[in-house]
């Protein structure tokens, strides 16, 4: 299969790939067990390596037989990175907790498409909270000491 591609398109598929791959592999130590999603890793390798092709060569570094994006490039796809982390730490903050509370008022049992729609009204609760407050009202309750 071939695709054609102009340069501005090459650019933004790095960009793209860019993402995903920071989605996928970015949490991962690539330890044993916490092992890099390679398959990302390699067909981003792969986009890369034809840079020069699509005159990117501004954005695209290589190092011995891998390439990588520029320090400079990187930096410049952060932010749509911290919009999506920022995005997402709400989000699931808010989730948490509903799903936390609604084991609270129903105690341990199978979530049903009601449980999962009152766990939604429940975060959509927190998340009215979070917009108007952050996290100035949040407050972890420490168990009281056994004597």
């Amino acid at each position: 299969m071939k695709i054609e591609l102009n340069k501005k398109q090459y650019r933004d598929l790095i960009e793209l790939l860019f993402l995903g791959n920071w989605v996928a592999n970015a949490s991962r130590t690539g330890a044993e067990g916490d092992e890099m999603l390679e398959q990302y890793e390699e067909i981003y390798d792969y986009i890369l390596s034809h840079a020069t092709t699509f005159e990117a060569d501004d954005v695209v570094q290589q190092e011995g037989k891998q390439f990588y994006t520029t320090m400079d490039f990187d930096e410049s796809i952060m932010p749509i990175v911290e919009d999506y982390d920022d995005y997402t730490f709400w989000e699931q903050l808010s989730l948490k907790l509903a799903e936390r509370d609604l084991l609270r008022e129903l105690g341990p049992v199978s979530f049903n498409e009601a449980h999962r729609e009152r766990m939604y009204e429940i975060a959509e609760e927190y998340e009215i909270e979070f917009e108007k407050n952050g996290l100035k009202n949040l407050t972890l309750m420490k168990p009281e000491k056994k004597k």
